[in-house]
């Protein structure tokens, strides 16, 4: 089989869209299928070319027996409308054109943006063959929700282009169940809908290898470290975060924020009003470098905003810190919520609610024994969310699209 996949996030970028479309790909071509990915440069969040890439109007490289073709695009980063809206338009009209040469049984694009979505019917339509719309953020609900835009007449239209891709598409992929019923809900026949949930590679996990530099520093060496790790957007509500620091001065627990994004800055210029001295921002670091700052961590932070779209969200990151066995504390509702209790991975706390987080994480703090408890109970969840399985179940949706 020869799939073509368009995304906007490809390795070396490290955001979960980046790392599902990978592991993805890697196991389709390790099971022998022939595998092209078109997206853009890694750039996310900064909008700035990772090095040593370029922004060139095509480049091609090999990773893992995967084929890579790099097009250019207008790159902004993920902050404000107009830019965004036009980088997601440029990686349309460029992605669809680059992967015209490409042979293909099967095209899937992938969200959240919808403009990726039309590329990939256009290059089906050319093609003569299906296309599967994998969806892990509804759009444009997820932009009214977080305050980048108020309903109006775009918006409008967006929905009617959400609708259209929906309908032509011969296969929906959901990362979860939440994202299904409200698919569902919108007319979208269930037979049609797959849900393939976020997950983690259990084998580049455990070859990352441990260590905890982080403690090598006398400052650090005997403090409880909690750590949030991903991105800085507005869907995280991380103020909640300083929030809590704001509450645990004085006491043993340093706040670590690893990552990048659209309120980075806002959220270094709050600590810094609240003289918050423990707390550190690491800024965008490489995929082995997060893997550290999560293994040296006592435990991982996994705030979400609240909005009508928090109880379908799930975020990657839980998967991320529960193979590294790692108590978490998800100040949120919804699906992230109910998973991490189930196996008993977490405690929960209400999302925006600084006293709570900070209560909670004294909580854990002193008690060694619940600690251990989480530990297992994030183990247990990575098993069941090995992304191994998980693409083996997405490439059988690919091959059921192309038998029908």
């Amino acid at each position: 089989m020869q799939i073509l996949l368009l995304t906007d996030n490809f390795v070396p970028e490290t955001n979960s869209p980046a790392l599902r479309a990978y592991e993805h790909a890697r196991t389709w071509a390790e099971g022998g299928a022939k595998v092209t990915i078109v997206t853009t440069v890694p750039n996310f969040p900064t909008g700035r070319p990772l090095p040593p890439y370029k922004n060139r109007l095509c480049q091609t490289e090999t990773r893992d027996g995967i084929t890579v073709i790099r097009v250019w695009t207008y790159l902004a980063p993920n902050r404000g409308i107009f830019r965004r809206s036009i980088d997601f338009l440029s990686f349309a009209i460029s992605g669809f054109l680059g992967g015209l040469r490409v042979p293909a049984d099967i095209v899937v694009a992938t969200s959240p943006q919808l403009l990726t979505g039309l590329a990939g019917r256009w290059l089906a339509a050319v093609k003569g063959c299906p296309w599967v719309f994998e969806i892990r953020d509804l759009w444009p609900d997820s932009i009214v929700s977080v305050g980048v835009m108020r309903e109006n007449w775009f918006i409008c239209l967006l929905h009617r282009l959400e609708a259209s891709l929906y309908r032509s598409a011969k296969r929906i992929v959901a990362v979860s169940d939440g994202v299904r019923d409200r698919l569902v809900a919108r007319g979208v026949p269930p037979a049609k809908i797959a849900v393939i949930p976020n997950g983690v590679d259990l084998r580049r996990v455990s070859a990352s290898g441990q260590s905890d530099s982080l403690r090598q520093t006398s400052k650090l060496r005997d403090k409880f470290i909690v750590a949030y790790v991903g991105t800085h957007g507005m869907a995280q509500g991380l103020e909640v975060v300083l929030g809590a620091a704001q509450r645990l001065k004085g006491s043993d627990v340093h706040f670590f924020f690893v990552g990048d994004g659209a309120r980075r800055g806002a959220l270094i210029s709050m600590a810094g009003g609240l003289q918050l001295d423990n707390v550190t921002f690491a800024g965008l670091v490489s995929l082995e470098q997060a893997a550290q700052y999560l293994h040296s961590c006592d435990a991982v932070l996994i705030p979400l905003k609240r909005t009508d779209q928090i109880e379908i969200t799930l975020p990657g990151k839980i998967f991320e810190a529960a193979a590294m066995g790692k108590p978490m504390i998800v100040s949120a509702e919804g699906a992230s919520a109910e998973l991490t209790l189930r196996y008993g991975a977490s405690l929960v706390v209400p999302p925006e609610d600084p006293d709570a987080l900070a209560q909670a994480i004294s909580h854990l703090r002193e008690d060694e024994g619940l600690r251990q408890k989480l530990s297992k109970g994030s183990l247990a969840l990575a098993q069941d969310f090995d992304r191994g399985r998980f693409a083996r179940m997405m490439l059988e949706e690919l091959q059921l699209a192309t038998r029908a």
